[in-house]
């Protein structure tokens, strides 16, 4: 699975997230962003609320927070707001967000996007702030249903701008097509062999791996799962498939994956960085007997465990 860079004192101390804004920036004569000793310290865009004592439970704080967060937010206000202050305290939120109540995040979302959708100008730099912070290159967790609601909510807007829809349309796409619980979308893939194949679940646990041969990572992680005693086995006993998939392939693709293991299905596919949500290189996704995604962006020891589990 891909890291997660927590700092659990922070999540500790759930009650007062205004902890990631550190008091030095509030203290701060000026708006600016201020570099010190290799730390930047950004004034929030406003006052972060603080859950109530009252609450105990980590999980209570949590839903209070993504129920009350967004409060201060002046979404009427038809300025744009500073893009880097507006990022800092959505990645305020994402750490509550993920670990509450779906349900608490949904209803509180839905109500805030509604309001959001109002304001165009708004309703872009909260995109930006999402795609920053749960989906993006640099973001520190990769929420796929939160940002998946976001972006069918800036979609939905007609005054969403024409110039940002193509690619938040990509993303909603291949997000949809590959969510944990879902069905993963069909794609076809051309066998070294030169034949033409369809993936599509089947009644077998399945492991995806959409790597390239030419990347260190995926070569580690080729060998660790080849040198797993149990999890050859099982796949060479038919309990288990593998498919190695070469996303957007070169020319001579089929040369670099001679010697990979026979009983593996292996190929490449021109077509399914189109469709899938592709951010990992290796990129593996676990499927199960029901033909449902129960893991993606698996780091390569998740994908045993988690594979040989779904077989007991």
């Amino acid at each position: 699975m891909r890291k997660i860079r927590i700092d659990w004192k922070i999540l500790a101390a759930a009650a007062a997230l205004a902890i990631w804004a550190p008091a030095r920036a509030q203290d701060n004569a000026s708006a600016d962003p201020v570099i010190d000793n290799g730390i930047l310290y950004v004034e929030p865009l406003f006052e972060y609320p603080t859950a109530p004592e009252e609450l105990k439970e980590f999980s209570e704080k949590c839903d209070w927070l993504v129920e009350n967060f967004w409060s201060p937010l002046d979404v009427k206000n038809k300025d744009a707001v500073d893009q880097v202050k507006l990022n800092h305290a959505f990645k305020v939120y994402a750490t509550a967000a993920q670990y509450a109540s779906k349900d608490k995040v949904n209803v509180a979302l839905d109500k805030l996007m509604k309001s959001i959708q109002k304001n165009p100008t708004l309703l872009v730099q909260f995109t930006k702030a999402a795609e920053e912070n749960i989906y993006g290159p640099r973001a520190e967790v990769w929420i796929d249903e939160l940002y998946v609601k976001i972006l069918r909510g800036a979609l939905s807007c007609k005054k969403f701008p024409q110039s940002r829809r193509a690619r938040y349309e990509e993303q909603l796409k291949q997000l949809e097509n590959t969510l944990v619980g879902g069905t993963p979308a069909m794609f076809e893939f051309k066998r070294a062999n030169g034949d033409d194949a369809r993936y599509f679940p089947m009644s077998t646990p399945t492991v995806i791996i959409f790597g390239d041969p030419d990347c260190d990572d995926c070569r580690m992680s080729r060998l660790r799962m080849e040198a797993n005693v149990a999890f050859s086995k099982a796949v060479a006993d038919g309990r288990l498939n593998v498919l190695y998939i070469i996303p957007d392939p070169d020319e001579g693709w089929e040369k670099k994956l001679e010697g990979y293991p026979k009983a593996w299905t292996i190929g490449a596919s021109d077509t399914v960085s189109e469709i899938y949500d592709l951010r990992d290189t290796p990129d593996i996704y676990l499927i199960d007997a029901d033909g449902k995604i129960v893991g993606k962006h698996l780091g390569t020891m998740a994908a045993l465990q988690q594979s040989l589990q779904l077989l007991n």
